[in-house]
Parts: structure tokens; C-alpha cells; sequence
């Protein structure tokens, strides 16, 4: 459905006024302005409203951040229109998903076209809704037909949840039409796709509970059935007022809940409570999520419940890799972390769509890899994958390279050559760096995005193209956007299902899986076998905190293979500056030449002055041979 009815949520009379007159005349109907939180409560109440307009600071002790989070949980898309540019401010406006952010003053345009990106991304949204619940239902269907025992069923509807309502444990609960709990069981996540199962009497035993104990706390009262969502303060009063969640929350260290019951034709209840280690998770799409196949699954949960108890054996029960096809579509992203399987959720609920996505994070933290797997899980994975490095192409050829020209274009086009565009036609095109592209090509960027068609430099006759395109940067692009270097537009196009990887500092928890990673292929790759990696060098790894991300840490491992002895790595070949053996921050300001060539330095003399080849300084470095050897040159680096 187009957004036509928009309430402007502004302090500022003029402002408002002026918001007023810019959407009349373009045919928009504006429902009501309001100064306040409770103003726009008010009028949000009276009447549907399909935009709001809102500022950041209001009149009353509230402010639009408050508000945009009430409209979060109502679903209302929102822009802020906003003069503050404080970052802590900036940043917690962000957190909040806002359809755009216009910074007074604003023009004109800028308001019309934040509007056209709202309705893309409220389209978009709306069939990522209906491709979930098409694929859950389906999903529920075909996995209540398969000749599986009912510890897998249950598991595998779990683990289709995973990406739709993501949780890190599961309680559920069988009860019966007189009220009488019969049965309970757990399901925790331990890794991408692998869950553990196990039954109240294990839970018990692990626990060191009592069964006298375990009763006590795990008393039926509402809050354990009834249909929920607990985040922040909410869920620390529950906890109070069901001792059972607390005791689950302490355990497995949660944050977050959900509760859903479901009611079969039988009588009996089957109560889904979610849980999270990730605070203020839970939202009220989850719940319309479940609340839509609740037929389906109450028709399907009485089949479980008739195998449950015909079973009277019940193990714990491990079931790894669900999915097993998905190992080699993940096989270079590497880790448990909670933040590494949110992404890889995130990851199975894009990749099969053509919604385009901005992958964000630090350098050397693996965006390349997460490209690669969003296209090996697509529609797309036996056709082209381009990959292109924005920052690496030189400006007077990168719109030869990306479109394409005819012969004659220009001086030295002797013949008609496609661009990376047309090569990557139906396929996938990865645009690394996207940050660094030149703000005139960012339009016609802008228009294979919109158009889906391309013109050659040289020919006025528009090409059609049929790709997928995703972005990444190291940038923040809304400071790009305030500088003028980044277009508001393209930003909300390529933005719409945005990746974040963590640094490797965040998630150090998966640095022993890295380590063993990187070991096993480089030292396979050198025929230099390694026995083991040892504690304290573990250890080492473990302290340091990674300012190059994964990409420092393989180059780290490699290096260490190339100057071990006798197959075993030795502490001292790390020369990593671990938290208390800091060099003191020199006051002496260098330029980036001086830094550059610095560091290009400190490189070659770890490499012994080797540049190319495996172990080689260009490796280390993560360019080609051929553009050290350019710099060494302009820098004036010699052996001496």
C-alpha cells in the first residue's frame, strides 16, 4: 500500500507549517500535527496513519526517540527531521530503523524523495513479511509429513524459526486440558544450525536441583503461558513473578522473552517460550509471525504430542547440521559467537530475495565472504559473481570498467567492451567500497537500482540488466552524506537489508575456531605440518585486539607457520603489542605518506624484503605484488 495519510510530529511551528505545505501540494494528506508525545499518541489513536515526519526534540519531558519507538512496535514507518547533529543523539535516533533522517534545513526534494524511499523499503518490508510466513507454513507442512522421529520434528520446525523469531534457548511446554503440566522440554542453541534437546529430568541433573526445588520454582502461574513479549524492564518483573524464568535466564545467560501457546483441538496447550541473550529482541512481528500459523500448527502439534507419548525413551538428543548443504555456503565464515549466528540468520533470510544489501564494518573484518554466501544462497549462484573494489579502480577508467563503452567512445577505444555491469547480468554484482565511488557515477548507480538498465559510455541506447547488487564499506556513510560525498538516495536503495559485521575485538570468542582455521589451510598450503597450537600462543591471540580483523589475524598465523621449527609456533615470532607491552604513543605528527611507507617498511623487514609469492609482503599486506612494488618506488623504500 502507497504512504497518502502523514502526521508531522514537530515542536517548531514554522517547520511544521512548512513540512504541511510541501506535502499538500504534492498530494499527500496530512492528518494532524503535533507538538508532543502525548499530542501524537492522541492522534495516532484517532486514525490510521501510513508516515510520520518527526523531530527529535518535543515539547514535555519526552523526546521523538521515545516516540519512534512506540511507532517501532506499531510497525508506522517514520523520517526523522532533525537540526541536531550531536552523535551520541545521531546514534541512538539510529537504533531506532527509521525509514530516512533529514537534517535541517532541508529542501524541498529531499522531503518528496525520503517519501519514494519510504515506500520502496514499506514494499520491500511487506514481501519479506509474506515470503516468511509462506515459508514457515510450507515448511510446517512438509516437515509434519517426512517419516522423522518427533525429537527431529521438533527440532527442525525449531531451527526454521531461527532466522524469522531468533532465540538462543527454548522452553516448551505440554499441558493439559485440566491445567496439569505433563511435559517439558528444552532446546538450546549451540551452533549454526545445531541444537541440543533435552527433557526436565536432564535440566534437573545438570542443575543440581532437587526435584522438590525444581517444582517450587516451576509453578504454572499467567505469565509462563499466557502470550508475551518481556524485554527490559519488563522482563527483569517477570522474572520476579515466575521464578522459573529466572532460573533460566541466569543459566544460559538471557535477556529477552516471548511466550506463545497454542491450543489444540484435543484441549491440551502447548506453550513456545523464546528466549534471547540479546536484549529488547522480541517485537510484535514476531508475535504476528507465530499468531499466522497458529492454525497450521496446532493441527500439526497434536500429530507431535501422540508421537511424544507413545515414546517412552527419551534421551538427550544432539542433532548437528540440519542442513547439512549449508556447511559449504558458510565454509569460510568461521565462529559461534552470538553475533557471527545472528548474521548468519540474517543471512538466510536475504539471500534467497533480490533485496539489495549494504554489508558495513571494519576492514579485514569479511565482507567478501558474506557476499559470496548471500549469492551461493540465492537464485542466483549458477550464474556470474563480480566482484569489485570501488577504491582500487582508477577514476578516469571506473566508468569504462563498471558500464561499458562503444568503440570510438573516447581516445583509445579501438572496440566495443562491456562493463562489469553487463558481465554480471543475472548474476550477482559486489560493489566493495561502495563508499569510495565518485558522487557522479552514484547516479547512475542510483538508476540500475531504480531502472534495472544501463547505458555504455558512447551510445544513448539503454541496456537492460539482470542483477543482484550488493554493497560494502568500511565508511559511515551518513557522515558521507553529510560531508556531500554520498548520495541520500542511494544510501536508502542499497540500504534496505543492512549486514553489520562485528570486529574481530567483539567477538574474541571466536578466535580459537579462527586460529585452527588458519593453521590448517596455510600450513597445508606451505607443507609445513603443525602439531598443535600452544596455550600460551592461544593465549597471545586472545589479549591483542585485532585492529586489521580477521584479515591480521590469518596474515598473523601465516607468519608464524613460515618461522616455525620442528611443526610448533612460538610466542615470539607474534610481535603483536598485547594490552601492557604498548609502545608509548609517539607526539611527532607524520603524514599518511610517512605512515604508509612506515609501515610498508616494518612489513618487508618481517618478510626478510620477500615481496611476492606466499608469505610475501604483498600478501601480508593484502594488495598486488605489482602495486607494492608501485609504491615502494613513489615512497623511495630501498634494501639499505
Amino acid at each position: 500500500m502507497m504512504i497518502k495519510k502523514i502526521l508531522i510530529v514537530e515542536d517548531e511551528f514554522i517547520v511544521a507549517h512548512d513540512l504541511q505545505m510541501i506535502l499538500s501540494k504534492a498530494g499527500y494528506q496530512v492528518v494532524g500535527i503535533a507538538d508532543s508525545f502525548k499530542n501524537a499518541q492522541v492522534m495516532l489513536q484517532s486514525q490510521p496513519v501510513d508516515l510520520v515526519f518527526l523531530d527529535i526534540y518535543l515539547k514535555g519531558r519526552l523526546t521523538g526517540i521515545d516516540l519512534a519507538l512506540e511507532l517501532m512496535k506499531s510497525e508506522i514507518p517514520f523520517i526523522y527531521v532533525s537540526a541536531n547533529s550531536n552523535e551520541k543523539v545521531f546514534e541512538a535516533a539510529k537504533s531506532t530503523c527509521p525509514y530516512g533522517f533529514i537534517v535541517k534545513p532541508y529542501r524541498e526534494k529531499d522531503i518528496l524523495l525520503s517519501i519514494d524511499i519510504a515506500n520502496y523499503r514499506k514494499e520491500n518490508s511487506k514481501n519479506m513479511k509474506l515470503s516468511s510466513e509462506r515459508f514457515m507454513h510450507d515448511f510446517i507442512v512438509d516437515i509434519s509429513l517426512k517419516s522423522l522421529t518427533w525429537q527431529k520434528k521438533i527440532l527442525s520446525i525449531a531451527g526454521a524459526f531461527q532466522p524469522y523469531i531468533p532465540f538462543d534457548f527454548i522452553a516448551l511446554s505440554g499441558i493439559a486440558a485440566d491445567g496439569k503440566r505433563y511435559n517439558e522440554i528444552g532446546i538450546i542453541r549451540t551452533n549454526f544450525d545445531q541444537y541440543d534437546l533435552f527433557t526436565a529430568d536432564e535440566f534437573i541433573e545438570t542443575s543440581g536441583l532437587t526435584r522438590k526445588e525444581y517444582n517450587r520454582l516451576n509453578q504454572l502461574v499467567p505469565e509462563t503461558t499466557a502470550d508475551a513479549i518481556y524485554t527490559g524492564e519488563r522482563f527483569e518483573n517477570v522474572k520476579q513473578l515466575a521464578p522459573m524464568k529466572n532460573l533460566m535466564a541466569s543459566t544460559y545467560h538471557l535477556h529477552s522473552n516471548l511466550v506463545k501457546t497454542f491450543h489444540l483441538e484435543n484441549g491440551d496447550h502447548i506453550s513456545f517460550s523464546f528466549y534471547s541473550r540479546t536484549p529488547h529482541l522480541y517485537q510484535p512481528s514476531h508475535m504476528e509471525l507465530l499468531n499466522f500459523l497458529s492454525t497450521t500448527l496446532e493441527k500439526k502439534l497434536i500429530h507431535l504430542v501422540e508421537m511424544k507419548k507413545a515414546d517412552e525413551v527419551q534421551p538427550k538428543t544432539t542433532f548437528a547440521n540440519l542442513h547439512p548443504e549449508k556447511e559449504k555456503v558458510f565454509a569460510n565464515i568461521i565462529g559461534k559467537s552470538t553475533l557471527i549466528l545472528n548474521l548468519l540468520d540474517k543471512i538466510k533470510i536475504v539471500a534467497p530475495t533480490d533485496t539489495s544489501v549494504l554489508i558495513t564494518g571494519e576492514s579485514g573484518t569479511g565482507k567478501e565472504e558474506v557476499a559470496k554466501s548471500l549469492h551461493r544462497l540465492s537464485g542466483r549462484s549458477q550464474k556470474p559473481f563480480i566482484a569489485v573494489n570501488c577504491a582500487a579502480l582508477p577514476l578516469e577508467l571506473i566508468e569504462s570498467i563498471l558500464f561499458g563503452h562503444e568503440k570510438g567512445a573516447f581516445t583509445g577505444a579501438l572496440e566495443t567492451r562491456i562493463g562489469k555491469f553487463e558481465e554480471a547480468s543475472g548474476g550477482t554484482i559486489f560493489l566493495d567500497e561502495i563508499g569510495e565511488m565518485p558522487i557522479d557515477l552514484q547516479s547512475k548507480l542510483l538508476r540500475v537500482l531504480q531502472e534495472k538498465e544501463i547505458e555504455r559510455i558512447g551510445s544513448n541506447q539503454p541496456l537492460a540488466v539482470d542483477l543482484r547488487i550488493i554493497a560494502a564499506t568500511n565508511l559511515d556513510l551518513e557522515k558521507e552524506i553529510a560531508k556531500g560525498k554520498f548520495r541520500l538516495d542511494l544510501f536508502y536503495r542499497l540500504n534496505v537489508f543492512p549486514l553489520h559485521l562485528p570486529p574481530l575485538a567483539q567477538r574474541k570468542v571466536d578466535i580459537p575456531l579462527l586460529a585452527a582455521h588458519f593453521v590448517s589451510k596455510h600450513a597445508k598450503e606451505l607443507g609445513k605440518p603443525v602439531q598443535e597450537i600452544p596455550t600460551n600462543f592461544l593465549n597471545v591471540l586472545m589479549q591483542y585486539n585485532w585492529p586489521g580483523n580477521i584479515r591480521e589475524l590469518e596474515h598473523t598465523i601465516l607468519r608464524s607457520i613460515l618461522l616455525s621449527k620442528d611443526g610448533r609456533l612460538a610466542v615470539e615470532d607474534l610481535a603483536l603489542e598485547t594490552k601492557g607491552e604498548q609502545t608509548p604513543i609517539s607526539t611527532e605528527i607524520k603524514s599518511f605518506e610517512d605512515n604508509e611507507r612506515d609501515h610498508i617498511i616494518r612489513v618487508l623487514e618481517l618478510c626478510k624484503g620477500k615481496v611476492a609469492g606466499s608469505g610475501g609482503a604483498a600478501e601480508l599486506l593484502g594488495i598486488p605484488a605489482t602495486t607494492l612494488n608501485s609504491k615502494i618506488k613513489k615512497l623511495g623504500i630501498t634494501k639499505s
